[in-house]
């Protein structure tokens, strides 16, 4: 009589044992299963390098990210100062403050304080001014104060954004030593005394005090342009930007615009993207030479990985199969291990940068660029030309293999 096979319910009833569910032998997923070891080499190269050009592409985004981030404040204003003279010339103000679109026009006398950066220190303006126009410069960045109190007049005290505060590692209550950063224009000590936070970083104390603390030769005061319609903000600063450069077209004079400048928001990025635009081609180099480099491994991996499976391929090719079907398996295996070392990489990258930015960076008053579509750009050609690498090594094996050969174990 005919073995039958347990029901379900003779299971649990310890009668039999449910029949174990295996791959199909031909699966592209039956190797990876019973052999991860001898796959582990040519996946890790595969994650290790997705991770380095991420890694590096990640890095040279926070120099852009943190000068973006700690400028950000020019986005709700501009700023028209005087470059080698102690003020903006008349002329030059009264054709500016005269456009139609300004909502404010606010008075600064700025002295400069230096961040830690990931590419190391960066100026950043203290903007001084007066005691009835603080909470307005506040609130125009989309700040509000969670922490502390005011600057007092005529005092040495300083309100910071909560990230800068960090930066400096300081707290309400504690003093900032202007002296040890680049620029050391004031040389009394300042008390923060006060928290923002909400909007752009921003860092504001009295104009009095500047006044008569500040030397005279490196006083120069700045006009914070706000505008009343934020999408106003480009042609009102490029109408400004033409009185600095064609003076006498709008009845000015060379001498009274020649030391002008105007600082905006759009400007500093467009210096930015230039300053960077070399790193970003020494980038596509390194990220060539990463790729080959990965390439050429796992080339070599991959024959490696091939010989140790000549016995599979040819006893399947004995069995009858075509090389066409083993081919198709190939290609299925590579594109699955191409594309999972890819993403493993990438999911690498993204936890490895969390833990830092969440641990190490934002404590610190730190920017960390997160992993954007510019580090997946940098990233796709890896698997692509790695899998191609990979392949080429293994079908071209493929296609000269000899069943027979193999069978007799010559």
């Amino acid at each position: 009589m005919p073995d039958i096979a347990p029901l379900p319910h003779q299971w649990a009833a310890g009668q039999g044992r449910p029949p174990i569910r295996t791959l199909p032998p031909l699966s592209a997923l039956t190797y990876y299963r019973r052999n991860i070891t001898r796959t582990l080499p040519v996946g890790g190269a595969l994650v290790i390098s997705v991770f380095l050009i991420a890694a590096i592409v990640t890095l040279l985004n926070s120099v852009d990210r943190s000068i973006t981030t700690h400028y950000g404040f020019l986005s709700r204003f501009s700023g028209l100062t005087a470059q080698l003279e102690r003020d903006v010339s008349p002329a030059l103000l009264a054709k500016a403050k005269a456009q139609p679109g300004w909502k404010h026009v606010i008075p600064a006398l700025p002295y400069f304080l230096t961040l830690r950066t990931v590419f190391g220190e960066m100026p950043i303006p203290v903007y001084g001014v007066d005691k009835d126009q603080v909470q307005t410069v506040v609130s125009i960045s989309g700040n509000r104060l969670v922490e502390g109190r005011w600057p007092a007049v005529n005092a040495p005290e300083v309100v910071l954004s909560r990230t800068w505060a960090n930066n400096f590692g300081k707290r309400v209550g504690e003093w900032i030593d202007p002296k040890k950063g680049r620029l050391p224009l004031v040389l009394e000590k300042q008390k923060l005394v006060g928290i923002i936070d909400g909007g752009a970083n921003m860092a504001l104390t009295d104009r009095a005090y500047l006044q008569l603390e500040l030397p005279d030769v490196v006083q120069r005061t700045s006009y914070l342009f706000v505008p009343r319609d934020p999408r106003q903000m480009s042609k009102l600063n490029a109408q400004i930007s033409d009185f600095i450069k064609r003076p006498k077209k709008h009845g000015l004079t060379d001498a009274e615009t020649r030391f002008a400048k105007l600082w905006t928001f759009s400007g500093l990025v467009k210096e930015l993207r230039d300053s960077l635009e070399f790193l970003y081609k020494f980038l596509a180099i390194a990220d060539g030479l990463v790729i080959g480099a990965v390439a050429l491994m796992g080339g070599f991996l991959a024959n490696i990985y091939f010989e140790q499976r000549l016995s599979e391929f040819g006893l399947l090719s004995a069995f009858g199969f075509r090389r066409e079907r083993l081919a198709r398996r190939v290609m299925v295996e590579t594109g699955i291990l191409v594309v999972a070392g890819w993403l493993l990489g990438l999911l690498l990258t993204w936890l490895i940068f969390r833990a830092i930015d969440a641990f190490y960076m934002t404590p610190r008053g730190l920017i960390l660029a997160p992993l954007d579509s510019l580090a997946l750009r940098y990233t796709l050609p890896t698997p692509f030309i790695v899998g191609l690498a990979s392949l080429g090594t293994v079908l071209f094996r493929l296609y000269r293999l000899d069943p027979i050969e193999i069978m007799e174990r010559r």
